[in-house]
């Protein structure tokens, strides 16, 4: 039986371990929308997945759909994102909103955008990557990204509710 190779990038959100040496990831890609994928011996030393399947990290990741996850087949790292509580704040929002495996390549776009144009220690960049975050899931109007800060962070507040998250 032969399985067909997807290839994409993706952002790796969060990872859970599972066995004695292997790993659970979400990754958000940008072909295949948000998946969760198994990566088998990833935490032994040796293992050839092992840095390119971190949180934090664009990675050129190649996968197999299996019966309940997909499996990790190679990855090879493009960029690290550097683990600052803007980046992580955010992300962990985006893995609670975005739900089944439907691609939202211009939602992966913006958030890849923002993680390599602009300063991550910048007081907007949080503001910024959610605000692009709610309006690419219909959570803000178009209208709403060009508001002041304060007017912003309400339309946001009010997005988050809107989702059910809160």
């Amino acid at each position: 039986m032969s399985y067909h190779i997807y290839t994409t990038r993706g952002i790796v959100l969060s990872e859970r371990p599972v066995r004695e040496a292997d790993r659970i990831y979400t990754i958000m890609t940008r072909n295949l929308g948000l998946v969760r994928a198994a990566a088998l011996g990833v935490r032994k030393e040796a293992s050839k997945l092992r840095g390119a399947l971190e949180p934090l990290v664009l990675s050129k990741i190649s996968l197999v759909r299996g019966k309940e996850y997909w499996r990790a087949t190679s990855a090879e790292v493009i960029r690290s994102i550097f683990p600052a509580p803007t980046v992580a704040r955010p992300l962990v929002l985006l893995e609670q909103l975005v739900r089944g495996e439907a691609p939202h390549p211009e939602l992966f776009d913006a958030v890849e955008d923002a993680f390599f144009s602009t300063k991550l220690y910048d007081e907007m960049f949080e503001i910024h990557l959610v605000s692009q975050i709610l309006f690419h899931l219909g959570y803000l109007k178009e209208a709403d990204l060009t508001l002041g800060k304060k007017s912003l962070v309400k339309a946001i507040n009010e997005g988050i509710q809107a989702s059910h998250l809160t």
